[in-house]
């Protein structure tokens, strides 16, 4: 009776255990793998490494790459040649950009690597992370490689648009930077916005070729510009005097014109006749004075050195806008263009 309580419980137990192990993360597997490998206990890493590139897995692709790579070492060490070459194949095909670093990878495990290259044909491309270039004075930061000697062509679109923006052709082999400035077949900057990256390379040895598809965003990146000055009307002097001005002298002559008739009849002293004459020609130089400059004023009210500082003022200002707009045509072709993929590579 004991013993088969025993085997119920390590029966419930093992089925416990197999959904806890699916339930790994496929990092962590990989993980594991990885450091088994290096441990040289290689059968073991191999069935971890095949549980990452499994089917069923949630694995990404850069895992997967990455398992068959340890995979097609795991088997050049375990001297199974066709596995390795079939498992570096597959990760060559994911990730063009792989290579084994010799101080990690055995002269064994490096050599079949080079033959698995040389029986497969792709091209990849990969943008620079944090990389900015001023177009037009050097490459663009898009890295491409293939994995053998071939001419390359390379379109680029706008997104949604067959019209190209710009096209360049080249011959690489292994890793290389495209012709590209970053101009359109104009010689002018593109717009910010998405676009896409349409490349076909052809080995020069066959008629092997291969396609790929990068999608992307184009920004710039620039000193803050500076806004123009905006003219305010407040700071212009006044150009002209206001008619206030002439009425006001008006009536003070045409006061002082009433004023001095109005002194002698108030004195009305019979003596003071010859005084009379003089208030009436006084009134009358004061009245037609008073007269004469409203009528002055009113025809000739402006205000020739106001006028004249208003237009410096105002040449002034037109100045100091088109010195702003320079500095800022300055900064934006000094400006950077940031190329960021969108949704990666796509074949």
């Amino acid at each position: 009776m004991r013993r088969a309580r025993a085997l119920v419980v390590l029966a419930a137990v093992w089925a416990l255990a197999r959904p806890l192990a699916a339930q790994r993360a496929p990092g962590e597997v990989l993980t594991r793998g990885v450091i088994l490998y290096e441990e040289l206990q290689l059968e073991r890493a191999v069935t971890l490494l095949r549980e990452v590139v499994s089917p069923s897995s949630a694995a990404t692709e850069a895992e997967r790459a990455q398992a068959m790579k340890y995979l097609g070492a795991a088997f050049a060490l375990l001297g199974q040649r066709d596995s390795a070459i079939a498992y570096f194949r597959r990760t060559l095909e994911r990730d063009p950009f792989v290579d084994l670093d010799p101080a990690m990878f055995t002269a064994q495990e490096r050599q079949l690597f080079a033959i698995a290259r040389q029986r497969t044909f792709v091209v990849g491309v990969r943008a620079l992370s944090d990389t900015a270039f001023v177009p037009g004075q050097g490459g663009v930061s898009l890295r491409f490689v293939t994995t053998q000697r071939a001419r390359v062509q390379a379109i680029v679109r706008r997104a949604g648009d067959e019209a190209p923006v710009a096209e360049f052709r080249w011959t690489a082999e292994g890793a290389s930077a495209s012709p590209w400035d970053g101009l359109d077949q104009k010689g002018e900057r593109l717009p910010s916005g998405r676009y896409q990256l349409d490349v076909t390379a052809t080995a020069t040895t066959d008629s092997a070729s291969d396609t790929l598809l990068l999608r992307f965003e184009v920004a710039y990146d620039h000193e803050s510009l500076e806004d123009s000055l905006v003219f305010d009307a407040t700071s212009l002097l006044p150009e002209r005097r206001p008619p206030s001005i002439a009425r006001s002298r008006l009536a003070s002559g045409l006061a002082v014109a009433a004023f001095a008739v109005a002194v002698p009849s108030a004195i009305g002293n019979g003596d003071l006749g010859g005084t009379r004459k003089h208030a009436l020609v006084m009134a009358s130089v004061s009245a037609s004075g008073g007269i004469a400059t409203f009528l002055f004023l009113r025809r000739g009210s402006g205000i020739p050195a106001n006028v004249l500082e208003n237009a410096r003022r105002r040449e002034e200002h037109v100045r100091l806008n088109r010195e702003i707009r320079e500095r800022n045509a300055a900064r934006l072709a000094a400006a950077r263009m940031i190329i960021t993929p969108v949704s990666g590579e796509s074949r």
